[in-house]
């Protein structure tokens, strides 16, 4: 049982990828260079920008008919907001019109020409009438003149908050067998397994866990056959389980070969990636059938023994092919973008939902993080190979220059590299592991989930899903 646990764990290992990366302060010493080198304390963004809390008595009603929900931030001396970073969302994600005044113009370093506020700010907000648009969400983004930019800050407010009656004007929607189903979410869908189980700090692929699972459990009734029977029935189960690993990753590797042949063709060194089984590259059903065809042969003339391999080969086949089709046949509920404002390589702040409409690649990532380093050249060839596809780069936990620095040597996009020094986007898919990749289609939908390196072949994989070649361009 222990060389087969340690099997196990050494296949656990070269799938683990990903460490922690802690939040930090995006700095900009080019915001203000002349200033002195002693720098005050810090604030921190509610410090910064304190918003306050919207309550009935801050609405007041206009000649027709509609209400204004007015919003105050009190500024902290020596930081300003930006004009353009102020907006308000419904449920639904589409913009609330706000009435904000004229700012203070200004030269940033990051930004460009915008308009600022010091010490306090009013705006006004539209408050949406059907109880669909509830709750809202409140966007807004500023930075201090010490050379500090804070990331966006957010802030939802309810209907109840507001002192609006959700159930007023409200229209009764039809009930009809769509929307029954994606309000209430049936058992399977309950049942759907996440693409990485986190322990701790670490993220785990979900089926590298079933496959040690089943390991487990196969070799812990092979272990009772044995006793039972007097047949070596482990050493057996050993040998059809070796098989069926390397008829896994060969069946794989067959299905994917262009996506292998070409790096090897341009050098033969590449042909280490063929047993590279980082990219989680693996047939299952391929696996199974030659485990139980190896085992069924080697056991021809001990119908005893071949009964018992058979049985331990069922059982770690039965949590294999339960927790494949939970991971992939099971539609989980619907995931849609996080509404979250960054700024790219390219000193622009972009909307993760303006990312909506076509087929979408979003990958979290940091210049030290090794896994990250080698996918990056196979994510960049993908982008030119499908342009269809737009590929986003989301930096985790690094400073702007980290990240320029690191775009000197590994050219990629700058509208499409994304700064998340808070890993607000970790944070909303409850990842700390890198690299992590997410799939959504044309649909907004997340389909799939990556959390370790890809490989050519394993990124061709998902990209079918998303971008089916029947609808690539």
């Amino acid at each position: 049982m222990s060389l087969r646990s340690a099997a196990a764990l050494v296949l656990l290992s070269v799938l683990l990828t990903g460490m922690t990366a802690w939040a930090q302060p995006l700095t900009l010493p080019s915001l203000n260079a002349d200033k002195p080198a002693a720098q005050p304390e810090v604030l921190t963004a509610e410090q910064a920008f304190e918003l306050i809390h919207a309550e009935q008595s801050a609405i007041k009603t206009e000649a027709d008919g509609s209400r204004l929900l007015e919003l105050r931030w009190n500024i902290a001396p020596g930081h300003y907001l930006y004009r353009d970073q102020l907006r308000m969302l419904d449920a639904q994600g589409q913009p609330i019109p706000l009435q904000i005044p004229e700012g203070r113009p200004l030269s940033d370093a990051f930004f460009g020409s915008v308009q600022v506020f010091h010490r306090e700010l009013r705006i006004h907000a539209a408050l949406p009438e059907r109880s669909v648009q509830w709750p809202l969400e409140l966007q807004w983004q500023g930075c201090a003149e010490i050379g500090i930019c804070y990331p966006v800050q957010q802030q939802i407010i309810s209907a109840a908050q507001a002192g609006m009656d959700r159930n007023a004007d409200a229209p009764t929607p039809a009930l009809n067998e769509d929307n029954m189903q994606a309000a209430q979410p049936g058992l399977l869908q309950a049942l759907a397994l996440p693409p990485s189980v986190r322990i701790g700090p670490l993220a785990l692929p979900t089926m590298a866990l079933a496959a040690f699972l089943a390991l487990l459990a196969s070799q812990w009734w092979a272990r009772l056959r044995q006793r039972q029977s007097n047949q070596p029935v482990e050493k057996l189960l050993l040998h059809a389980t070796l098989a069926g690993l390397v008829a896994a990753r060969a069946a794989y590797v067959v299905q994917w070969w262009p996506e292998y042949w070409e790096p090897v063709s341009a050098s033969p060194a590449n042909a280490l990636q063929i047993l590279d089984i980082r990219d989680g590259g693996w047939n299952l059903w391929a696996g199974l059938l030659v485990a139980a065809l190896w085992a069924a042969w080697s056991c021809r003339s001990h119908a005893l023994l071949k009964r018992g391999v058979l049985q331990s080969l069922g059982v770690g086949a039965f949590i294999l092919m339960a927790a494949y089709a939970l991971r992939n046949w099971v539609e989980p509920p619907a995931s849609s973008l996080p509404s979250l404002t960054l700024v790219n390589a390219a000193a622009q702040p972009m909307d993760l939902r303006s990312y909506g409409g076509q087929p979408l690649v979003i990958n979290l990532w940091a210049s030290w993080c090794p896994p990250c380093k080698r996918e990056m050249p196979v994510l960049a060839q993908a982008q030119k190979d499908h342009p269809g596809v737009r590929f986003i780069w989301i930096n985790q936990g690094e400073d702007a220059a980290a990240v320029l620095r690191y775009l000197q040597s590994m050219p990629l996009p700058p509208a499409q590299v994304l700064l998340d020094p808070d890993q607000l986007v970790g944070q909303h898919w409850q990842q700390r592991s890198l690299p992590s990749t997410y799939f959504y289609d044309a649909n907004g939908r997340l389909r799939s989930t990556r959390t370790g390196e890809l490989s050519r072949a394993s990124l061709s994989e998902q990209l079918r899903i998303i971008a089916p070649p029947t609808q690539a361009p």
